[in-house]
């Protein structure tokens, strides 16, 4: 979709974001290579916009090394 497609009276802004209503909760895998991955996510609330990016990119690389190792086998 370019800029010109866009109809900007259909388009939802978010003044303020209540992150209160955010919960970063999930079940345990029983995996520890997954669990330990998703666990990082926590740290998310304590640090500054600018260096969440970091988690999730280590969180995304941990997570993509397990369904590696899960597709090669014991």
């Amino acid at each position: 979709m370019s800029d010109e497609d866009l109809d900007i009276d259909n388009v939802l802004v978010l003044e303020e974001v209540n992150t209160e209503l955010a919960l970063a909760v999930w079940e345990p895998t029983g995996d520890a290579g997954i669990d330990a991955a998703l666990d990082e996510l926590t740290r998310l609330e304590d640090l500054p916009q600018g260096e969440r990016v970091a988690v999730y990119e280590s969180v995304h690389r941990q997570l993509h090394q397990r369904l590696a190792d899960l597709s090669t086998g014991p």
